[in-house]
């Protein structure tokens, strides 16, 4: 049966993949509420935006920006220190498939190279 090739996958890179994906979820949150109360005047929206940028010194718009970069340099970054995981597996296999080939080559030429043998029987 053949060797089912499977990429070394971690917990970790499991786990952050989801986490980087819900903050940038998270930053689209705030940019779409943000452009919603910039041209819509919904009262309510509008307050919460006033008494946001009051509180935090940036509207919902830029903080959202903000979040949505943050969480993209944070899954590029585990996709960076996991991308050297995957390539040291590749390289292993493209090492070991190129051992295997040189062996099967070097059988192939050793038969081809032998002499035939005569073996005749003697009689007694």
């Amino acid at each position: 049966m053949a060797k089912k090739n499977k990429l070394p996958v971690s917990i970790f890179e499991l786990v952050w993949y989801p986490i980087c994906a819900l903050v940038i979820l998270w930053g689209l949150t705030y940019v779409v509420l943000g452009l919603v109360t910039k041209y819509n005047n919904i009262n309510a929206l509008t307050e919460f935006n006033a008494n946001f940028t009051k509180q935090f010194g940036l509207n919902l718009y830029f903080w959202g920006l903000l979040i949505i970069v943050i969480g993209a340099v944070a899954g590029v970054a585990v996709m960076l220190i996991f991308a050297k995981t995957f390539d040291r597996a590749s390289e292993k296999e493209q090492r070991r498939s190129a051992r295997l080939n040189a062996l099967k080559k070097d059988d192939e030429k050793v038969v081809a190279e032998q002499p035939a043998e005569v073996v005749e029987a003697k009689a007694e």
